[in-house]
């Protein structure tokens, strides 16, 4: 293959972000002495996703994520309590959601072997830390880019830009695959930038997106398939 490093979302790619937020909306929820159930967790699922959506968009900052997520799910739920302190207690959760999606540690160990790894993400930067060190991933990762350090967000060109600026070197965007599984953030930004993109879609959802993937993948596995005639590193 021609790729020289890849670049690596991680939320919904090699972390199970659906399983890690389900469990801190219901401890943070706890926390805040409400009762919930599954609808009020899809209320907030959804509230949560249009607001990273418009971030995407540079339509908001990212802050206004935080402090809006929570009041304006508590507005639909008629739950009085100020969406600020139960935002503490969620993002100490989240950061401590750690659990993997099928078949990542493989793949990622296989990769490893043979190319740079960076991870590319837009989540808060305390939060992904956290749960790459607890997942125990970041040894197999060259670097960490977060949107938060970088100063732009995926799928801006500018954010790339800034990744191959902190990688040095005489590295192109021609030389990298970004592996994720949003269109709209992962897939549009390699778009942007000129990288070469790999869609996981384990959902075989349809692209109705103006995003254009060179590869598509059901399962990470499929990566050892993609990517396995290169070399293993010395």
């Amino acid at each position: 293959m021609k790729y020289k490093a890849l670049f690596l979302d991680m939320d919904g790619t090699f972390l199970d972000f659906a399983a890690a937020e389900r469990g801190a909306f219901f401890k943070a929820m706890e926390a805040a002495g409400a009762a919930v159930s599954e609808r009020e967790y899809r209320i907030y699922s959804a509230v949560n996703e249009g607001l990273w959506k418009s971030f995407e968009r540079g339509e908001i900052p990212k802050e206004e994520i935080r402090s809006q997520r929570f009041g304006l799910t508590f507005e639909k739920i008629g739950f009085l309590k100020d969406g600020l302190s139960v935002e503490k207690d969620y993002e100490h959760f989240l950061g401590e959601g750690h659990e993997l999606i099928p078949h990542a540690r493989e793949t990622l160990e296989f990769l490893a072997d043979r190319y740079p790894l960076y991870v590319v993400t837009n989540g808060f930067a305390a939060v992904q830390k956290s749960r790459l060190r607890m997942a125990d991933l970041e040894r197999y990762m060259t670097d960490v880019f977060i949107s938060e350090e970088i100063g732009w967000q995926k799928p801006r060109k500018e954010f790339f830009d800034r990744c191959f600026e902190r990688i040095g070197g005489d590295l192109l965007p021609s030389q990298v695959l970004l592996v994720g599984d949003s269109l709209t953030s992962d897939i549009l930004g390699a778009n942007l930038a000129g990288l070469d993109a790999c869609w996981f879609n384990p959902a075989q959802k349809t692209n109705e997106t103006p995003a254009r993937a060179d590869y598509e993948i059901r399962d990470l596995r499929q990566l050892k398939e993609l990517l396995g005639t290169a070399k293993a590193r010395r």
